[in-house]
């Protein structure tokens, strides 16, 4: 009869326990679940609106424009240098 107590004890404590930490768990699942929601949103829209910026600049030549103002600025940085010897 004692080792039945013993193991009813074990079990209803086990079963106790393991109510609590389930609990817990849920509980900080149940807060963290929509902030991991909403950063995963966030990190997408921000990659598109970089691939569409990219696009954009691939579709109305923005790379040859920039390439073009640092020639400018090296022609510039060259005259300078020529002056101020």
């Amino acid at each position: 009869m004692k080792n039945f107590f013993e193991e009813l004890t074990l079990a209803l404590g086990a079963a106790f326990l393991g109510v609590i930490v389930g609990f817990f768990v849920g509980v900080v699942c149940w807060v963290k679940f929509p902030f991991v929601i909403y950063r995963t949103a966030r990190v997408k829209m921000a990659l598109k609106r970089i691939q569409e910026a990219e696009e954009y600049l691939e579709r109305n030549g923005q790379g040859a424009r920039s390439k073009d103002i640092w020639a400018k600025h090296i022609e510039r940085m060259e005259q300078k240098k020529n002056y101020d010897n």
